[in-house]
């Protein structure tokens, strides 16, 4: 087996290069206000969703355009609490790959180890490498999601300026806060990352209490533009967020551990 770099194709099996990281009270403190989440919810415990974007950051020197690598979706499980300021590091691997007519889906494992070695968590990051001549388009079905048995526990109402704050660490992913590279790739405006609704239905699963053990899984259907409002929406242990238009954007669900 051998470590990925810089230009290579993606192959089954291929080895990411170690990424150290630590979700510090700053860092959680800046991506909650972007999403509106309660900056006390969490307490000392580190919010998955902040590790699910050290996923992405870990893939990073990998990147060649902007729109290279399109989060799909997102799988994180907490094996044990991870507190505020702890070293960590993330181990990750090319787990799957599939070819598409539009470009290539790929899944990436990660296992996040403390300073000792130890598996704290689990993820797997699902994006999908899009063909240069293709461009973005909606996924899912184009109808009104059926709100049969479910609940509103959030609106979220999306600004330019929160959905570039919660791109912070992101400052060369563009599409998340210019219009005109949007536009290059058939968005009317920027969108926010798939993880700013992974973030939202992490608060959810806080104000009900923290398990030791659980795991959070979404898919990002469809682009959630940067002046759009959404609800998140629960029906038991899923989760679904939905745009002002009824249509669904993102699909989620709680595990136990």
């Amino acid at each position: 087996m051998r470590y990925a770099e810089p230009g290579d194709e993606l192959e089954e099996g291929l080895l990411l290069r170690n990424w150290q990281t630590a979700v510090t009270a700053e860092r959680q403190r800046r991506y909650h206000e972007a999403a509106e989440v309660p900056v006390e919810l969490f307490g000392d415990i580190a919010d998955l969703s902040i590790l699910a974007n050290d996923t992405i950051r870990a893939m990073r020197y990998l990147k060649r355009t902007p729109m290279d690598g399109l989060h799909a979706g997102q799988r994180m499980e907490q094996l044990a609490p991870v507190r505020l300021g702890e070293p960590l590091t993330l181990r990750g691997s090319v787990a799957r790959l599939r070819q598409s007519a539009k470009g290539r889906f790929a899944s990436t494992a990660f296992v996040v180890e403390d300073a000792g070695g130890f598996a704290r968590a689990r993820g797997e990051l699902h994006y999908f490498r899009v063909d240069a001549e293709a461009r973005v388009e909606p996924g899912g079905a184009d109808r009104p999601f059926d709100r049969d048995g479910w609940t509103q526990v959030a609106r979220k109402a999306l600004t330019p300026q929160r959905v570039a704050a919660y791109s912070h660490e992101f400052p060369d992913y563009r599409v998340h806060f210019d219009p005109e590279v949007a536009a290059t790739v058939g968005l009317r405006a920027p969108v926010a990352q798939g993880l700013m609704s992974f973030t939202w239905m992490m608060q959810v699963i806080a104000e009900d209490g923290f398990p030791d053990r659980f795991a959070l899984s979404a898919t990002f259907r469809r682009p959630i533009f940067w002046d759009e409002t959404v609800e998140l929406l629960r029906r038991g242990a899923e989760l679904a967020v939905v745009g002002d238009d009824g249509r669904l954007r993102s699909s989620g669900a709680l595990e136990p551990g």
